[in-house]
């Protein structure tokens, strides 16, 4: 493990217990996250992206799904705790002081019938007893206006159906970073969210991610975030992770015909105007029926036999780059910006 990685993911499987018995829904989910970094996690819906997040936090729902195996070792102060075994009280006694998470919808993630400032007063309430009643408001107000709200008093008094949508993302970022976590877990927060919101939001993270020197896991579909944002992309598919790299290797050398389909389905400078973007045919396999194989073998173009037969396992292109697939060194870089330019 590095050593400057706050939080390593090994050999992660987490399992839900359906109508047709145990479903994997991740399957060996391995990456870890650099102290102070922003890392990734892209794939279409139904990639486990969320599940991932989910794992990690200890919100899977009871008593349905579980993690299985692997571990989730969350380091602090030379201290290493295994989140996937720890028990309960631990683990809420961690949730929102070490990992805290921003969901993709803050008008559900926020509760409706109580204000703004009982919402976040309550952070300190239950994760720093230390502070008084009257320092809890003056913190909330301090974290109000630090993530940029205007006129933080009136907006205490205000319930979450008074602000826009960028107004809330922004009140649950405050919520999320109250007690200061070492890594925050982001799942499409920008998602509902204009361009010019959207914008704000993603300058905002990088500055109190700057000031605070946490680390982010930042879950997207959308690739123009990431390259935006991350300093590393972890690529899943189907409950694996296919591709993992720095961000600026995988937009110039993406390796894993997954990846190199989702860069290519992406407009740039070189697109014609109002012609029709590359698709990935196909869909994401269904949990209940997983292709023997490769997973993504069913929509790959430069399917084989081989990949029909055995799974593939992550391999090391270099340093910063892994990829899980068959033949990747004698498949062609499409998609990257390298051939956006030539």
């Amino acid at each position: 493990m590095p050593q400057t990685s706050v939080l390593t993911i090994t050999d992660l499987c987490t399992e839900f217990e359906t109508d047709n018995g145990q479903v994997r829904v991740l399957d060996g989910v391995t990456f870890h996250v650099p102290k102070g970094k922003t890392i990734g996690l892209v794939g279409e819906s139904g990639c486990g992206k969320s599940v991932t997040a989910m794992s990690i936090m200890g919100l899977l729902p009871k008593p349905f799904g579980q993690v299985v195996s692997g571990s989730i070792e969350y380091t602090h102060q030379d201290k290493v705790d295994d989140l996937a075994t720890l028990p309960a009280e631990k683990m809420y006694q961690m949730r929102g002081n070490a990992i805290s998470m921003i969901f993709q919808d803050p008008m559900t993630a926020l509760n409706p019938v109580h204000t703004i400032g009982k919402q976040l007063m309550e952070v300190y309430q239950l994760h720093q007893s230390k502070f008084s009643k009257k320092q809890r408001y003056q913190l909330s107000l301090e974290m109000l206006e630090k993530v940029g709200i205007p006129s933080p008093k009136q907006r205490m008094l205000e319930f979450p159906h008074q602000l826009s949508g960028g107004m809330r993302q922004r009140v649950m970022i405050a919520i999320a970073l109250a007690c200061k976590p070492d890594v925050l877990i982001c799942d499409e927060p920008t998602t509902a969210l204009d361009v010019t919101v959207q914008a704000q939001i993603l300058d905002l993270m990088k500055s109190l991610q700057q000031e605070t020197g946490m680390s982010i896991i930042f879950i997207t579909h959308d690739l123009g975030v990431v390259a935006e944002i991350c300093d590393q992309v972890v690529v899943m598919y189907a409950g694996k992770v296919v591709e993992q790299a720095d961000v600026f290797e995988l937009f110039d050398y993406p390796s894993h015909p997954y990846t190199q389909g989702l860069l290519a389905s992406m407009p740039n400078s070189q697109s014609i105007p109002k012609a029709m973007l590359p698709t990935i045919e196909g869909s994401v396999p269904n949990l209940n029926d997983m292709p023997v194989g490769c997973r993504f073998s069913s929509r790959c173009p430069y399917q084989q036999e081989k990949c029909l037969q055995r799974t593939p396992v992550l391999e090391m292109k270099n340093a910063e780059h892994q990829i899980s697939c068959h033949f990747w060194p004698d498949l062609p870089i499409k998609g990257s910006r390298q051939e956006s330019v030539l």
